[in-house]
């Protein structure tokens, strides 16, 4: 029996009615203490006091039967014509229980025969306090179902944010199941490019891949990586590139101290140093210069990939809709930071700088060295 009635009670909302109803007992105690004293009546003050203890007794098991029949009635699904019939039902009945059970009580400690004026008495104070006790009701069962309909509004934000995180994740899986194939197929054409020239550079930069691929997966399953993990896939990336391109091709790091456990998307440079290569040559620029910086501004990491290539003709508007490797980023940053980040790409100094800003994390490792 304990268990079928317990999912239907709760005890925080019983404590709220159970408050509630004590401040207004103290209130229109306190009122009608006045009034007797003003009006020069003498108060029996043990009486008194019991008389109101026991009215806010009365009214809060009756409160818990009601917050037990509420429960059950939205749990069932119960038509709004039934629900208001019943509340009204109670909301005239609950001056009869209050003034019987009071009646009960009193006649435990006194008892004393019930006579026709002692009814006709018990039935005038029920007419003269219906009003009273049909707005107590009914505010207090306004509260029931204002606490149960914040109830609910908070288990749905709940449910978003959880649906919400889930959508998320299964998108960044799937974007970056996209990124590691774009980031093969590019690499393997370039092998392909270079085999016709240098059969055994071509072995090398193979030699090579399997390294880079080894890491790149190891690492498939994770958002976020370190900073320095994150460097260590450019730099053998940016060796196969070097193999190839040789001496067309410089790439200088600046990476400022203290940042190799700031957390950073996984496979956030490689996709923009290989826009840098692949669009950077043309016939007036054979030779290509790439400044990868890497520095902290306030609680910002600001990534800044510079090559002296071709100037830029698009926004980046249109480059997200050209290519898959940027709008993967744009994408995966979207998921992983909101509009908490900045990504511009844009002209300046007869160079094409990449700029990626999002806010500093920190690894687990590292804070926990800060204990």
């Amino acid at each position: 029996m304990i268990k079928r009635v317990k999912p239907y009670l709760d005890l925080k909302l019983i404590g709220i009615l159970s408050l509630f109803y004590f401040i207004f007992v103290v209130i229109y105690a306190s009122k009608n203490a006045y009034l007797r004293i003003y009006s020069k009546r003498q108060i029996d003050w043990g009486e008194f006091i019991f008389a109101n203890l026991l009215d806010w007794v009365i009214i809060v098991i009756f409160m818990m039967f009601i917050a037990f029949t509420t429960k059950l009635l939205m749990q069932k699904k119960t038509k709004l014509i039934y629900i208001i019939s019943i509340h009204l039902f109670f909301s005239f009945f609950i001056g009869a229980f209050t003034i019987g059970l009071s009646q009960i009580v009193e006649h435990l400690k006194s008892p004393w025969p019930m006579k026709e004026n002692s009814i006709a008495s018990l039935f005038t104070s029920y007419i003269r306090l219906i009003d009273l006790h049909f707005l107590i009701y009914m505010s207090l069962v306004t509260m029931i179902y204002m606490y149960y309909y914040f109830q609910k509004i908070q288990e749905s934000k709940i449910q978003t944010i959880k649906l919400q995180d889930q959508l998320s994740k299964t998108h960044l899986k799937f974007l970056q199941s996209q990124m590691h194939p774009h980031f093969l197929f590019n690499t393997l054409n370039g092998i392909h490019s270079l085999m016709d020239i240098n059969i055994a550079k071509s072995k090398s930069i193979v030699v090579d891949l399997s390294d880079l691929l080894r890491n790149v997966l190891e690492k498939k399953d994770q958002n976020l990586i370190e900073l320095q993990e994150e460097l260590e896939i450019l730099k053998k990336y940016i060796h196969i590139k070097k193999a190839r391109f040789s001496d067309q091709l410089n790439i200088h790091l600046n990476i400022e101290e203290g940042l190799e456990n700031v957390l950073v998307p996984n496979m956030l440079l490689q996709p923009i140093v290989e826009n840098s290569t692949k669009h950077g040559y043309d016939k007036e620029h054979l030779s290509l210069d790439i400044t990868i910086s890497i520095f902290r501004k306030n609680d910002k990491l600001i990534v800044k990939i510079k090559n002296n290539g071709k100037e830029l003709k698009d926004k980046l508007s249109v480059l997200l809709k050209k290519g898959t490797g940027l709008n993967n980023i744009k994408e995966r940053l979207d998921s992983l930071y909101n509009n908490d980040y900045k990504l511009k790409i844009y002209n300046k100094s007869n160079s094409v700088i990449t700029e990626v800003n999002i806010p500093i994390k920190l690894s687990i490792s590292q804070i926990e060295k800060g204990f």
